[in-house]
Order: C-alpha cells, then structure tokens, then sequence
C-alpha cells in the first residue's frame, strides 16, 4: 500500500498550506506554473522539483511507470510544501490506477484531497476516490499468489467510502457512499450496521435524491428482524414508523405503492400480536375483559387486515358469552346432579376408610 513512513507522518501532524497555482506540462517546455513559488525555497531547490517532475513526466510518458513513481516520491518525501507536490500524489495515483493497484492509487487520491484540497478539482479527486470504493465493493479482487483471484474485500470498501464520507461530508459524494455503505453491510448480513448507515443518510442529507429510498430500506431492514407475531415487536413499530414518514415526506413518489404494501404487512403483524396475547387471557385465562380490550387494539391498528377480521369474530363469540341467556343456560349446565353429589360422597367416605388401617 502507498504509504510512505516520512510522509504519512509528515502528513499526518503537519498542516499544510499550498496555494493553488495553474500548472502545466508539455513534452516541450516541461512543467511550467503561472505562479511563483511561495513555500519559501531557494533557486537550487526549486530547479531540483522541477527536474525530479519533469524527469518523471517523460518517464511516464515512456511507460517507465517505475522511474516515474520514484521521482514523484522524492518531490513529496523531501519537499511536500511545494506547489508540485499535489501534483506528484495526484500522477502517483493515475500510475497505480493503471497498474491496477487499486488501493495504493486510493490513497494517493485521498492525500491529494486531505492535504491540499486547493490542488485542481477537488470533487473530481472525489469522484476518482468513489469510484475506486464502488469498484473494491462489486468487482475488484486481490491476487494470491499474484496470480489467483482473491476475494471481495467488502470491509476495505466500506473503510474507502467512510474516508470519502469524512473528508468530503458536503459533497453529493457522500450520500452516495453511506447508501454503498449500508448496501455492504446488507450483503455481510449485519442488519445493525446497515440500519446505522442508512439511519445517517436520512439524518445527515433529508434532501439528498436517495433519502426516501433510504427510508424505505431502513422500514424493510427493521421488519425482517422481526421474527414473528408472537415476540418482541419493537422492530415493526420501527418498520411501521419509517413506511409513515416515507408516505407523508415523499407522497408523489414511485415507491408509495411499495410503502403502503410494507406498511400494511406491518401492521397486521402488529395487530397478530395484540390479537396472540388476547387468545391467551380468553382461551386460558377466562378473562374476557382483558381479551376484549386487546382485540380492539388490533382492529384499531390495523382495521382492514386479516388479523382484524378475526379479532372481530372473537369479540362476537365473547358478546355472547356474557349475555344473559348464555350465562343462564352456563350456570344450568354447571350444576351438578343429585346422583353426582352422592358418587362423590360415597369416594370420600371409602378414601377416609382406607386411611384408617
């Protein structure tokens, strides 16, 4: 990886300022900048960037990526406040790009960015970085061995399009790479994670284009944790939550359809589990008042659903079981007998018998 041990260090606790200057190379001329160098070096410095650039610009132009790469890196080893030294990174990172080093050619981009984000177009550096994050996401593989092809290293795209979120958060780049990001997360099956990233996109960027979908997601995220009528049912309040805002946010878009679809899903299994806890109190409890009031939760969040319909024939079975008929004939039926009374007598009697010998 691109990572030289004088340079990160200097890069990373020294601020550096280098002011933007329009500079140009032709094979004819060499580079040439329309400024004059402002960090403070003497003539004899000065010559040497401009014959180490110019050395490696010919070399590259060659195809001696190698002499080219060792020449950019001894403009940004020994002089890193230079006005050519942004512009070593940034042919650095062309250079591993055609290499195919992806991931050396990532932090060129990124420490052209971090450092000196005067240097060119700052969201076009951008754009190169993300475009090197998606494609370690979908595509690209290391080599074992140089010649096998490795695996998706997934957590390295995620760490790529997290250090794009963190140097550019005001960029249309980052939203994109919070999406990716909790893409990643979906396709590693960490449901948390993905929840995290997408809960950040819709709180850091409510008028990005990829907000309400990202609603959506979080609401079909949150219900696929839930695991089913009978257990905890914070997740489809989550889902229930998410599919409302998304519907009153976003009204005219093309996925109402879809959002209205989860929503009601997510509340039948809502009201499936107010209406599991009322069967118990009337099947096993007998306390109809308890399974009454629970019934009409369930009509009452969700009162087209299957679940509603059921809870409503409930409620008429227990409307009969409490009117004065019903318990008039009950009370008739649970009555015992003359005979029964005297069977049981007659058992207690033998059983008290028994027990004195």
């Amino acid at each position: 990886m691109f990572r030289p041990l004088i340079l990160t260090i200097i890069l990373a606790f020294t601020v550096i300022s280098v002011h933007a200057a329009n500079i140009t190379w032709s094979p004819e001329t060499g580079y040439q900048s329309d400024e004059a160098e402002l960090s403070g070096l003497l003539p004899g410095e000065i010559n040497k960037i401009l014959k180490w650039m110019n050395d490696g610009r010919a070399a590259e132009e060659r195809g001696n990526k190698k002499a080219a790469l060792r020449r950019y890196k001894k403009v940004q080893k020994k002089f890193p406040k230079s006005q050519y030294a942004p512009e070593s990174l940034y042919r650095t990172a062309t250079i591993r790009l055609k290499q195919n080093r992806i991931d050396q050619a990532f932090d060129a981009f990124y420490l052209t960015a971090f450092v000196y984000p005067n240097y060119g177009s700052f969201n076009a550096t951008i754009g190169e970085m993300y475009k090197i994050a998606v494609d370690r996401m979908k595509t690209h593989r290391g080599k074992i061995l140089v010649v096998i092809p490795g695996f998706l290293n997934l957590d390295r795209a995620v760490q790529y399009f997290e250090r794009i979120v963190y140097i550019a958060p005001y960029s249309d780049y980052a939203p994109l790479s919070l999406m990716n990001i909790a893409h990643t997360w979906a396709k590693k099956k960490n449901d948390q994670m993905t929840i995290y990233a997408l809960d950040r996109l819709i709180t850091n960027y409510p008028r990005s284009f990829l907000t309400p979908d990202a609603y959506i997601q979080l609401a079909e995220t949150h219900y696929s944790l839930t695991r089913g009528a009978s257990y905890d049912q914070s997740n489809t309040d989550d889902a229930i939550t998410y599919f409302e805002d998304f519907l009153i946010q976003f009204p005219q878009n093309s996925s109402v359809a879809v959002a209205e679809t989860g929503l009601a899903e997510a509340e039948d299994m809502k009201a499936l589990s107010k209406v599991k806890i009322a069967d118990f109190y009337y099947h096993k409890r007998k306390r109809y008042q308890a399974a009454k009031v629970l019934y009409n939760e369930a009509i009452t969040i969700a009162p087209n659903s299957p679940s509603a319909d059921f809870a409503r024939r409930k409620l008429d079975q227990i409307a009969e079981k409490e009117s004065p008929d019903a318990s008039d004939d009950a009370s008739a039926e649970k009555e015992p007998k003359v005979e029964e009374l005297q069977k049981k007598a007659e058992k207690r009697a033998k059983r008290r018998v028994k027990s004195l010998f």
